[in-house]
């Protein structure tokens, strides 16, 4: 079972941003008139929701080209996930499920395990991970999308940095998931790899926002089912089962150490 759940946490590696950045940069500049043009992004109400400034694509990348280069990456990383979820992740999840059926327990007892889940979290974690195994997408997002804010604002903290804003009188308040990932410290203790697969997928609105759009109460069933909604679970679990994965095996090689 672990061996089948290592297979399916690595079905995908994360996006390599400057890769990535590489390409959509290329790719700009072949199709200038792509890039001049501005754009909008419309809400699912009809609301615009984000401006793309057209783009001058000069040498020194401007304030505007840097938003419109980041747009381009962030809709580049939306069709990868469509193609990885059907292509990869569903007819995986489809034969996990036909080979072994695992219960809730296990799942707890995974993140349990995994250094990356903040002490008290397990169980919030546990549970959202076997609600996505057992298809129910709805549960895993509205549970999993608040710990995943939960796991890096600790991990912040944990390093030191402040995830809070003081006002004029004196109440403090903590950041949320779009400040907390804008911070410079983010690359450095996720890389700058994870730190896009965050960004682009709950707290930006070039892409699904999953985690303003579910604060919000603006994601309804339908929203919940979609491929961002499935990758975003993916994605959570492969951060816990990785951990755990990685964990086992540095304990695996101290004993090993201590008996010879």
């Amino acid at each position: 079972i672990i061996e089948a759940l290592k297979a399916f946490a690595d079905l995908q590696p994360y996006s390599k941003v400057r890769e990535l950045r590489q390409r959509v940069v290329e790719n700009l500049q072949k199709y200038a008139i792509q890039a001049i043009i501005p754009g909008v992004v419309m809400g699912r109400d009809g609301r615009v929701i984000a401006k793309r400034p057209g783009m001058s694509l000069s040498n020194a990348p401007s304030e505007d080209d840097e938003i419109g280069i980041r747009a381009e990456m962030i809709h580049d990383h939306g069709l990868t996930i469509g193609m990885v979820v059907q292509g990869r992740i569903l007819p995986a999840l489809e034969v996990l499920q036909f080979e072994h059926r695992l219960r809730e327990a296990d799942f707890i007892y995974l993140a349990s395990r995994s250094p990356i889940v903040p002490v008290g979290r397990e169980h919030l974690f546990g549970m959202a991970l076997f609600a996505g195994y057992d298809y129910d997408f709805v549960t895993a997002l509205h549970l999993l999308v608040p710990q995943i804010e939960h796991l890096v604002r600790f991990h912040l903290k944990s390093a030191g940095v402040t995830t809070t804003t003081l006002d004029s009188k004196g109440i403090e308040t903590e950041n949320g998931l779009s400040t907390l990932m804008d911070l410079p410290e983010c690359e450095t203790i996720f890389g700058e790899d994870l730190t896009f697969e965050i960004k682009a997928l709950f707290c930006d609105a070039f892409g699904p926002n999953l985690r303003n759009e579910l604060a919000h109460g603006l994601l309804d069933d339908k929203a919940c089912q979609t491929p961002y909604a499935v990758y975003a679970w993916w994605l959570g679990l492969k951060l816990v089962f990785n951990t755990f994965w990685n964990a086992a095996r540095q304990i695996n090689r101290e004993e090993g150490t201590t008996e010879a």
